[in-house]
């Protein structure tokens, strides 16, 4: 007996679709477009998701002389933020109790380093968390 597959189909057996690959990577989430990922002129980060006492790493790229934000809220219900590791080349802090953003120095170009640990609620109301730890490369352009 000769079984036949197509390349679609043997892909789909050897390849996890999105939904799979999420549950693979805790903290990230995986989007099949860039979801105006590229729309923003002053920086380029990936999407990540809350995982209960996780580490999540992410690189961000920060065009020189600007800031980039991060808003909390769309994770789930955040409930405040404690900086672990402060950037040695910009500043990072909250704008307002849901949104924070990363400034490099006037005129730095080149890599830094910030850690954050972030309190969340779950749905019982109990206070959980997750460390992000931020890769920044900060560029004359994006």
């Amino acid at each position: 007996m000769t079984i036949l597959l197509s390349l679609a189909a043997f892909a789909a057996i050897l390849l996890p679709d999105s939904a799979s690959a999420d549950k693979m990577r805790p903290g990230y989430k995986n989007y099949r477009n860039v979801h105006g990922l590229n729309a923003n002129t002053n920086c380029r980060r990936p999407h990540f998701n809350i995982c209960q006492g996780c580490n999540i790493v992410i690189p961000m790229r920060v065009a020189q002389d600007r800031s980039c934000g991060f808003n909390f809220q769309t994770l789930g219900p955040f409930a405040g933020q404690e900086v672990i590791a402060s950037p040695s080349n910009g500043s990072y802090s909250l704008v307002n109790t849901t949104t924070a953003v990363y400034r490099p120095s006037a005129g730095f170009t080149g890599r830094d380093h910030f850690e954050s640990r972030l309190y969340f609620e779950d749905g019982s109301g109990k206070r959980t968390f997750l460390i992000l730890k931020v890769n920044v490369n900060v560029v004359p352009s994006l």
